[in-house]
């Protein structure tokens, strides 16, 4: 395995004059080293709208949910957003339903939540897992229903409704959509996975807004999803395929239908868990044990932005939900039980996208995995990059999922 090793000269260079300036600068208080800080206690939990202050890092953490919301509460995933695009509006959901909530970014406090039950014209309801919130309208987000292939945008102010697209009469009666990508910067170009009626994946599709037209349609069993970068110009579809030699990753031009196939091995060291931003994309790769950056129009070189070194005992999720691509946002775990030594264990913190290694930690998140896919906190970051969200049972295997909301100085 290759290990890649920062230049602590570097490191020590940029601590040295972050102490410099603390007096000046908030931003010295985040830590920047490569330090191992073990997990603390958690520290006792307020009700929802109350605050802790994580007792490693001293950022603040808001408890968004509790009991009083449902028997579990959790966001959806690093790259499908809880925030909308001014922190204004939340997705979270209960484990009984989707709740919307109203925020006071400035004040950093809930102002109020309803649940989003409102059904479709048509009757239906929508995915909430998957719904995107709109790129310009921080009332709108968009989902899709359970009545077919229709694309809905959701008002949460006026709690209405607008079909945006139906596909239902060009694809197989009984299909459906799944897994929604959506250029983030406008709300022009939507990707789905496609599913038939016996929930078998059977294809994936491409679909323009301002031209009205599925610009891109493939049938293929061969698929776990389909995202759009931000800018809406080019698709990354992760094939589902591991092992030496095999196509894990396929990047489609979307102005030029042109097609170019990553291998999971090398050359390529195709991205597995990933996020896109603007014509980039920034994954793991499992053969080397690092974070990789390239751009989409050249998607064969990469640089390594952080290698793990020997250390294999941790999974991770990416973010690249803000304007500002200078920073990736990871969420560690580990999937055995304890946490074991090692720096960036069970923590939420961001790796700088130019290859200097230079990194900002966060907090601890305190939720311990046991094999519990939703107990993983899949830390989610907003567009100003001030707040991010993730889930954690707070220290308890098995115990209750909450949402919670962190501040970054």
């Amino acid at each position: 395995m290759k290990r890649h090793h920062f230049s602590l000269f570097r490191l020590l260079g940029t601590v040295l004059f972050f102490q410099v300036v603390s007096s000046i600068n908030a931003f010295a208080e985040i830590k920047r080293d490569y330090g191992t800080y073990p997990v603390p206690p958690a520290p006792p939990l307020p009700p929802a709208g109350g605050t802790v202050v994580d007792p490693t890092f001293e950022t603040t953490i808001m408890r968004l949910t509790d009991a009083n919301d449902g028997p579990d509460c959790v966001n959806a995933y690093s790259y499908w957003p809880t925030f909308n695009i001014n922190n204004t509006r939340l997705l979270v959901y209960s484990g009984i339903a989707p709740l919307l909530y109203r925020f006071d970014p400035v004040n950093f406090a809930i102002i109020d939540k309803a649940v989003w039950d409102t059904p479709t014209p048509i009757g239906g309801t929508v995915g909430w897992e998957d719904a995107i919130w709109s790129g310009s309208d921080p009332d709108v987000i968009y989902a899709h229903d359970n009545l077919g292939m229709h694309l809905w945008a959701y008002n949460a102010a006026t709690q209405t409704y607008t079909l945006i697209a139906d596909f239902t009469s060009q694809y197989n009666p009984g299909d459906y959509l799944w897994q929604m990508s959506k250029s983030i910067n406008t709300d022009n170009v939507f990707a789905f996975t496609r599913r038939d009626r016996r929930y078998h994946i059977v294809g994936y599709l491409v679909w323009k807004r301002d031209a009205n037209q599925v610009v891109y349609s493939v049938n293929t069993t061969q698929l776990d999803e389909v995202q759009v970068d931000k800018s809406g110009r080019y698709l990354v579809v992760k094939t589902g395929q591991q092992g030496p030699g095999a196509i894990e990753v396929q990047v489609v031009d979307l102005r030029t239908l042109a097609v170019e196939n990553l291998t999971d091995d090398g050359p390529d060291y195709a991205p597995g868990h990933s996020d896109n931003g603007n014509k980039i994309v920034i994954g793991a790769d499992n053969w080397n044990n690092q974070v990789t950056y390239r751009t989409l129009a050249n998607p064969h070189s990469f640089y390594p932005l952080i290698n793990y070194g020997s250390d294999w005992t941790q999974d991770y999720h990416i973010s690249m939900l803000a304007n500002n691509e200078k920073w990736v946002l990871l969420s560690s775990y580990s999937e055995a039980d304890g946490t074991p030594a090692g720096p960036f264990h069970d923590e939420i913190y961001q790796v700088a996208t130019n290859g200097s290694g230079s990194v900002r930690r966060l907090a601890h998140h305190f939720s311990i995995y046991g094999g519990d896919y939703y107990a993983s906190p899949r830390a989610d970051v907003c567009r100003d990059g001030h707040l991010i969200a993730f889930t954690s049972n707070w220290g308890v295997e098995g115990g209750r999922k909450d949402v919670f909301v962190l501040k970054i100085p």
